[in-house]
């Protein structure tokens, strides 16, 4: 999987703009502010149809425009596709070789990215509902109809608070109805906890090799905390607990209007030395822990579907000493796309600057690197 192609219509600070892509490395030079970013992040937005910063749709729409365009052509082994999104005050639509497809969670994964961005060091320092939404992109990357269960499962969700709420306002006279949305919310359960279950036992198998690689310590592995009290999957196990929860805690989630048990309280807690990197690790550290993270993400993904997603990179050489940059590169095979930010190639490792596509970008206008020239790119 490479991108090879990607064209930008009233996107961020970019009025229009080609791009051809290396199937290589791809570095984008430029200070900061510049729009560097904004080609990682109209990628990113291409695999998983939302940006990876704060705020909303209309914010990706340059300035006085009425909408925008990210549209790109992908090669695989034997064949292309083309991805398009585009955005209005109105509507998200998105396509796949100019046919639309309707459901968003249809379109998501088709094209994918791995991705090292700035504020991804939350991962380890933010609240459990950042870990989850990672958790949920990175298993329906890999599996399309787990988004479909998870989408499934909010809406059961809020149909059961719901119904919580007005049971607190007319009593118990009739729990029938409760109880055939509890059996609804236990059956799409076990089928999203098997899929958790499975990648974070797959992420915890090669994770102490990359990041011993990376710092010289194995000691690390993510646990899955969730408010069942489970280790491990087990259908049988999960289907008692949680009737049993709901059971005995009718009356205090009544009386609170919400669902007070199950997958969407869970957490994801990364152990290095067998301790809490949130509160023990340093911010280096926890730096680190996220780009062996993210690689395991990277090799997981090969190992599932037989090929390696994108790979997006923002700035993410600039904090890390020379040895540790050494150590990251080694992971960036031959056939691994890697498309990379920094304010200064220097940064970059030599063996992947000699080889690499590199662009240059100052005040939107972007120029590639032609021999002793940089020309610029329409």
């Amino acid at each position: 999987m490479k991108l090879k192609e990607l064209k930008l219509l009233n996107f961020r600070n970019y009025k229009e703009q080609y791009l051809e892509f290396n199937p290589g490395v791809n570095i984008f030079i430029g200070d900061n502010g510049s729009g560097k970013t904004n080609i990682l992040e109209a990628i990113y937005i291409l695999s998983l149809t939302k940006s990876s910063r704060y705020g909303t749709d209309l914010d990706l729409i340059r300035y006085d425009e009425a909408s925008l365009s990210i549209d790109c052509l992908v090669n695989y082994d034997d064949y292309e596709k083309k991805y398009k999104i585009t955005i209005d005050k109105f509507t998200k639509r998105v396509f796949i070789n100019g046919n639309p497809v309707k459901k968003i969670s249809d379109y998501v994964g088709k094209f994918s990215v791995t991705s090292f961005l700035p504020n991804d060091i939350e991962i380890i320092k933010g609240s459990p509902s950042i870990r989850r939404n990672l958790l949920n992109i990175q298993i329906g990357v890999l599996y399309n109809n787990y988004l479909n269960y998870v989408n499934e499962y909010n809406k059961i969700l809020h149909i059961r608070n719901e119904y919580l709420k007005r049971l607190n306002i007319n009593g118990l006279s009739d729990t029938k109805y409760l109880d055939v949305i509890n059996d609804k919310m236990i059956d799409i359960s076990v089928k999203i906890y098997y899929y958790r279950f499975f990648y974070i036992k797959e992420i915890n198998q090669i994770l102490p090799s990359i990041y011993k690689k990376l710092s010289g310590i194995s000691d690390i592995k993510i646990e899955y905390q969730n408010n069942l009290g489970i280790t491990d999957y087990d259908e049988n196990t999960i289907r008692e607990i949680l009737h049993k929860k709901y059971k005995k805690n009718l009356y205090k989630e009544m009386m609170q209007g919400m669902t007070l048990f199950g997958l969407h309280r869970d957490d994801l807690v990364f152990l290095a030395n067998k301790m809490d990197a949130k509160i023990y690790s340093s911010q280096g550290q926890q730096r680190l822990i996220v780009i062996a993270y993210k690689i395991a993400e990277l090799l997981v993904f090969k190992k599932i579907k037989k090929e390696y997603p994108v790979l997006i990179l923002d700035d993410v050489f600039s904090e890390i000493d020379i040895k540790r940059r050494n150590n990251i590169v080694k992971f960036f095979k031959d056939d691994i796309q890697v498309v990379i930010t920094t304010t200064d190639l220097e940064e970059i490792q030599p063996d992947l600057v000699k080889n690499a596509k590199v662009f240059k970008i100052k005040n939107g206008e972007i120029k590639i690197k032609g021999g002793a020239k940089w020309k610029k790119k329409k």
